[in-house]
């Protein structure tokens, strides 16, 4: 059975800063370049799964270290698929 103290554990060292505006992961949509059809396709699955990240992110239950990972990953997605 899933775990949340396991889930929040495996978060535990992610370092938000690196999505972040200057940090090495973070990227604007003309910083990628990109096969369009591949984009519509991985756009396409994310709108699909936005809806519940949506819910995660925000949802008490689930430890904050990990609702701030996943907001962070909302940010950068909603960047590449407006």
């Amino acid at each position: 059975m899933f775990q949340l103290k396991q889930l929040e554990r495996q978060y535990q060292d992610v370092d938000l800063q690196e999505m972040q505006p200057g940090g090495p992961l973070y990227f604007t949509e003309n910083d990628v370049a990109y096969d369009p059809g591949i984009a519509q396709k991985i756009c396409g699955i994310y709108q699909k799964v936005r809806p519940f990240l949506s819910w995660a992110s925000g949802f008490f239950l689930i430890p904050k270290k990990v609702r701030a990972v996943v907001s962070a990953f909302i940010l950068l997605m909603d960047r590449l698929c407006p």
